[in-house]
């Protein structure tokens, strides 16, 4: 009787241990052609980054917290988040410079007033904010009128 008890406790516990181990989360996104993502997520890569080549492209089921449904890597090393409308939420140069054209004006001003000898590498559109890292890989702050807040630790 030990023996059955037994063998149906680890039995058990090695169906309960493989179940914990299954993740939802590797059905939560799939590879896409980039053909599938919206036009304007489309038309904002071939304005702003023209003559480069789609790496990979990942459709999400469920939007991350930010908003992001879908995740663009570029041969040119930049990484694009937008949402199910095509819109931009974040994108991080891996300390290339983000095009000026991507960066609220009055950010930019800002940066450039106060840290002349660096650029933009990532920028990311919170709800609230705006936040930018520098080449020098300081995070600052801003509100969405453009208007600085603090430096991120």
């Amino acid at each position: 009787m030990k023996k059955i008890f037994l063998t149906g406790f680890i039995a058990l516990s090695l169906l309960f241990t493989t179940t914990s181990c299954d993740s939802d989360d590797d059905n939560n996104e799939s590879v896409i052609n980039a053909s599938d993502l919206p036009k304007t997520a489309d038309t904002f890569v071939n304005t702003y980054f023209p003559n480069v080549t789609y790496i990979n492209v990942t459709k999400q089921n469920i939007a991350d917290i930010d908003g992001s449904i879908y995740e663009v890597k570029l041969s040119n090393n930049f990484e694009i988040d937008f949402d199910a409308n095509g819109n931009w939420i974040d994108i991080d140069g891996h300390h290339q410079a983000v095009p000026v054209a991507l960066v609220p004006e009055k950010i930019q001003t800002y940066v450039t007033t106060n840290y002349p000898n660096q650029f933009v590498t990532s920028i990311d559109n919170k709800k609230t904010t705006v936040e930018v890292e520098l080449s020098s890989e300081l995070d600052l702050v801003f509100d969405l009128q453009g208007n600085f807040l603090r430096i991120d630790k």
